[in-house]
């Protein structure tokens, strides 16, 4: 009878890609750490309809997250890094990227009202703007010299 190993080293492009899943966890972790916080104690400028044992219990839940977090981390023999500043901006724009394909007033469905045929036409135009920034930034910052 075969016993299991308890550790898999993963394909390099694999161990990455958990890492970066592993890595996106903890920071949202920590920004909602943040958050709760701030709730906690009162010192935040916002009313907050967030009761304590909902804090509470969302704490519990994050402790949860991060044991499962660990538990994979050793299982599949992966090391955490703390991203380059490269992957940081990828990640920074990419995530803007899909805040910007979300906001598209064709994915804005059944928030009450639809959007005029002129307010839908600024709308494209302001996002497909940004969009051309975003490129224009990553294009910027993916240069290795220092001429722009």
């Amino acid at each position: 009878m075969r016993t299991r190993d308890t550790h898999m080293a993963l394909d390099e492009l694999h161990a990455r890609r958990l890492a970066t899943v592993i890595s996106v966890f903890e920071g949202a972790l920590d920004r909602l750490d943040m958050l709760l916080e701030t709730l906690e104690t009162g010192s935040g400028d916002e009313r907050t309809e967030i009761r304590p044992e909902q804090i509470r219990g969302a704490r519990e839940k994050m402790a949860a997250v991060r044991k499962r977090l660990a538990m994979s981390t050793k299982r599949f023999s992966i090391q955490v890094r703390k991203p380059g500043p490269r992957q940081v901006v990828a990640a920074e724009l990419s995530r803007l990227w899909v805040v910007l394909e979300n906001a598209r007033p064709e994915r804005m469905k059944g928030y009450g009202r639809e959007f005029s045929p002129e307010d839908k036409t600024d709308w494209d135009k302001m996002i497909e703007g940004l969009m051309s920034d975003i490129k224009e930034m990553s294009r910027i910052l993916a240069k290795k010299d220092t001429k722009i």
